[in-house]
């Protein structure tokens, strides 16, 4: 490994909290590696509705004005049925009346941007094979020593699983599988246009919207009683979506092998670091597709964890997961909640939420939609990032 005569800090993960987590890190005077196990960057993924603590560390990160301009033009969110047919509507304008600065875009995009202001060195196709300490075996033979391990790698975190013990013992399955994708396809893009539409039957999902370049992204959901992924994923969404309508025999009959598959779980756990390692997002606090903020925490807790490490090392942690503990389990406890919601098991469910949806113009339905959506990050962020990590 290089060395210099700065900190060394690995980071384990190129995903958005891997990315932020590197961000604030070179700017706080840390020499910085990022490793992924993915081949090459991963671009695309679902479509994420960006505000809370998250807007503002992307303000002070200066990226505000690039994440504007990958904004998707979403005019709503339209719930239809089989046959494509409007059964109600949630205009864009009504939900960024609840959710103030909201950016709706894809989360690929999130993560090139970051990705494009950071400066440090990255090795793709390699992870961690074992962790003594400050000392790190990579997947491809090689080794270092770092003084702060970062594992930004997810829900199936391997440094998480090196340093604390199997998944089972931190992963909170949800009921769900979800896979997310996009189909070049002009016609159908254009069919579908700038909205968000929704087939929804119980336990089971399709979500489609159009994005640049002719192409359609889509987002499926599904209950399944067991956990284990199908080593088909493809097939797992034709025989569960197969017998649908609407899109879904063009979308099944287009499906790429590259898809973004997997369970939709929660990570809880009693203490995010041990020894030089610290876990950061989804390797230590996922709160799932159902809570959304995935993102809006990760890149808060990146900035976090940087700003604890500049007052001091000795403590650092515990102040880092003092601070960002309690928003990750009240957004959790929503993301359960909201199962119902998102995934309804019944049709009067799905009536009722159609309703709600039809009812959002009115004030006190934007009240309470205002209060499950926003999670509870008072305290979290200081006034201002400390003047050395600008």
């Amino acid at each position: 490994m290089p060395k210099s005569s700065a900190q060394q800090a690995l980071v384990v993960g190129a995903g958005i909290a891997g990315l932020a987590s590197a961000w604030w890190l070179e700017r706080a005077g840390w020499d910085v590696l990022v490793v992924e196990r993915a081949p090459s960057f991963r671009a695309g993924g679902y479509m994420i509705d960006f505000f809370g603590p998250g807007h503002e560390v992307a303000r002070r990160m200066g990226l505000l004005p690039a994440l504007e301009a990958r904004r998707a033009p979403i005019s709503s969110v339209t719930s239809v049925d089989s046959r494509g047919r409007r059964r109600s509507e949630i205009s864009t304008s009504a939900y960024e009346s609840v959710a103030s600065g909201v950016i709706s875009l894809l989360r690929g995009d999130l993560a090139e941007v970051i990705r494009a202001d950071v400066r440090c060195s990255f090795r793709y196709g390699v992870t961690v094979s074992a962790i003594d300490d400050g000392r790190v075996t990579f997947s491809d033979g090689s080794a270092g020593s770092f003084d702060l391990i970062v594992g930004a790698d997810g829900v199936h975190s391997r440094v998480r699983e090196l340093v604390f013990g199997p998944s089972s013992s931190f992963v909170r399955y949800l009921g769900h599988h979800t896979a997310a994708f996009s189909v070049r396809d002009a016609s159908l893009a254009a069919e579908i246009g700038y909205r968000y539409q929704m087939l929804t039957v119980p336990e089971r999902m399709i979500g489609c919207y159009a994005v640049r370049d002719g192409s359609m992204a889509a987002l499926m959901l599904y209950r399944s009683a067991s956990q284990e992924l199908p080593a088909d994923p493809a097939a797992a969404l034709r025989s569960q979506f197969g017998d649908l309508g609407w899109v879904a025999p063009s979308l099944l009959s287009a499906v790429p092998q590259d898809i973004y598959y997997d369970e939709v779980s929660q990570v809880d756990m009693p203490s995010w670091h041990r020894g030089k390692v610290v876990l950061v997002g989804d390797a230590c606090g996922a709160v799932s597709l159902f809570a959304g903020h995935g993102a809006s925490l990760a890149m808060t807790g990146a900035c976090v964890l940087a700003e604890e490490l500049s007052a001091g090392f000795e403590g650092a942690f515990d102040r880092y997961q003092a601070r960002m503990k309690p928003a990750v389990e009240h957004t959790q406890s929503f993301g359960r909640r909201f199962i119902g919601w998102m995934a309804p098991s019944s049709r009067w469910r799905i009536s009722l939420r159609d309703m709600a949806f039809r009812l959002s113009g009115l004030p006190v339905v934007r009240n309470l939609i205002r209060g499950s959506v926003m999670p509870d990050v008072d305290g979290v962020l200081t006034p201002a990032a400390p003047a050395s990590l600008h």
